[in-house]
């Protein structure tokens, strides 16, 4: 399943900048998304791009911008001085060729570095100015878009017939495929057409039985690769729960992790070669409350 979306994160307005609104031209296309919940990332340290610069304007709509915000209310418009100040650097442009590009924070402008609101960008400039939007800031724009489908784990026995020193054996309900999103943006008059494309595969399943009355306690199982996607199923594997304390008149909170490897490529297409720098690995989680009894034996 794939589809389009504008930016906007998880459907908010389009965010705002200083005294004028700055909605990005970024676009994504998801793929196999489902009804997945966010990707959780297996590295705390790491956090999606939170301002970059992009093409927006030409010098005449620039100008023409400043006069619609000016005379506005102080939460929707600017004031006088900044007004003139603003006509003073487009009319320094008048005539010429190039574009406006705009600074463009996700939420908050007070999340960027304190510069320019917009920077001038003449057609045989060499390179876009710093801090300009790329693949690299699209594949992480990417990453935080990206929705991981919960591990369809299935257990024998069922979740309310755990029996204690019996395996827990663990399959997939369904097979799951690879989960891509691609980020672009394409501005013609600028001459931009970038794209990136962030890969989530699922590759381990790992198996927490949520109590030390376990042995193991944990088990972890590769992917295999299929009929329509990628599965486990732990029958004959030499790792399986079992439960070595009855749960009582309570349960046990048994937890299924399935670690993506994500990589991210410089195009729209998914299949394109990785590249650097790599991404953290993506999780997906699934929690199920089992009940386990001890075997009844009959004494005679």
């Amino acid at each position: 399943m794939a589809d389009w979306e504008r930016r906007g994160k998880d459907g908010q307005t389009a965010p705002q900048s200083g005294n004028g609104a700055i909605g990005s031209q970024v676009q994504f296309k998801v793929t196999n998304n489902g009804n997945g919940k966010p990707m959780t990332s297996s590295s705390g340290s790491w956090s999606p791009p939170v301002c970059w610069f992009e093409p927006r304007y030409t010098n005449e709509e620039l100008a023409k911008h400043n006069k619609e915000l000016e005379g506005k209310g102080p939460f929707e418009g600017i004031d006088h001085d900044t007004a003139d100040r603003r006509q003073e650097e487009t009319d320094a442009h008048k005539g010429k060729k190039g574009m406006w590009w705009e600074r463009t924070p996700v939420m908050s402008p007070r999340e960027c570095d304190i510069g320019e609101l917009w920077i001038w960008v003449e057609p045989q400039d060499p390179a876009p100015p710093e801090g300009a939007i790329d693949p690299e800031i699209l594949a992480g724009l990417a990453y935080d878009r990206t929705k991981l489908p919960a591990p369809p784990v299935e257990l024998r026995p069922g979740p309310d017939k755990q029996v204690v020193n019996l395996d827990t054996q663990v399959k997939f309900a369904q097979p799951l495929d690879r989960v891509w999103v691609t980020a672009s943006l394409n501005n013609p008059q600028a001459g931009v057409n970038i794209a990136a494309t962030t890969v989530a595969t699922p590759s381990k399943l790992r198996i927490d039985a949520g109590t030390e009355y376990a042995d193991p306690r944990t088990c972890e199982y590769d992917m295999v690769k299929g009929d329509g996607g990628y599965k486990v199923d732990s029958a004959g594997s030499d790792c399986n729960i079992q439960y070595k304390k009855s749960s009582g008149d309570g349960t046990y909170p048994l937890k299924a992790e399935i670690v993506w490897d994500v990589h991210w490529t410089a195009s729209a297409n998914p299949d394109d070669a990785p590249q650097q720098p790599a991404l953290p690995d993506g999780l997906s989680v699934y929690e199920e409350d089992v009940t386990v009894k001890e075997i009844q034996t009959i004494v005679r």
